[in-house]
């Protein structure tokens, strides 16, 4: 398995950092899926759960059209606001990976400009920021009903890098999965990516990733040494 060097990351070549932030900075995958396990159950739609693995990242409307049948899809409007309702529910009980929170204020002491660009709901990602003490670190947001199209089109991450004030190819996103890569790629942007959204370092550097990490301590370690700062 490949990944990059940690003494080269792209993260200091770039003017910005877009972090995603579910399964990236927050461990929230296996929650998700619950969720999507019993809004689907309690719709009687059956869905194998390595079909829902594969569908990680993309917008909560990408999962409905996968998932409904067409005569079904004008339920999913239904379907992901009950979904919505029941990860809400579930927010107290998600942590943040280990570094997370450190990574973001080292890329901010570096002098970088920081946002957040994610498929979750305004609820969400207000209650994520707050998690990962984050507040105060972000220069942008944008959430999932600010654009037209979720990831993995590009809308997400340019309308982060417009509210950033920078041209796409001065950013760098840093994802969890092949749709933050797609979408970011589409956006004119490179992609750091990590290995926490279930996909292989094989696929996401296939579909264009600048670089692969096991998680979001290790993009701290080579963030951090390269910069000259201490790694505990």
């Amino acid at each position: 398995m490949t990944y990059a060097s940690p003494t080269l990351t792209i993260l200091h070549d770039k003017q910005a950092v877009i972090f995603d932030i579910d399964g990236t900075l927050v461990d929230s995958c296996a929650t998700h899926l619950r969720a999507w396990q019993q809004v689907l159950a309690e719709a009687g739609v059956e869905a194998a759960r390595d079909r829902l693995e594969r569908l990680f990242g993309r917008h909560s409307d990408e999962w409905v059209k996968q998932l409904l049948p067409p005569e079904r899809q004008n339920e999913g409007a239904r379907i992901v606001r009950r979904k919505n309702e029941i990860f809400s529910g579930h927010l107290a009980d998600l942590r943040p990976f280990p570094r997370a929170r450190e990574l973001l204020v080292c890329v901010k002491a570096a002098g970088k400009r920081l946002a957040f660009a994610t498929g979750a709901t305004k609820e969400e990602l207000e209650h994520h920021l707050r998690l990962l003490g984050a507040e105060e670190l972000a220069d942008a947001t944008a959430y999932d009903r600010e654009v037209a199209r979720g990831k993995p089109a590009p809308d997400i991450y340019a309308l982060a890098a417009t509210r950033l004030g920078v041209e796409p190819c001065d950013a760098v996103a840093v994802g969890d999965g092949l749709y933050d890569v797609m979408s970011a790629r589409g956006a004119g942007m490179a992609c750091v990516a990590l290995l926490t959204g279930g996909f292989s370092a094989r696929e996401l550097l296939a579909s264009g990733a600048a670089e692969v990490y096991p998680a979001v301590a290790d993009l701290h370690n080579a963030f951090c040494a390269q910069s000259g700062r201490a790694v505990s």
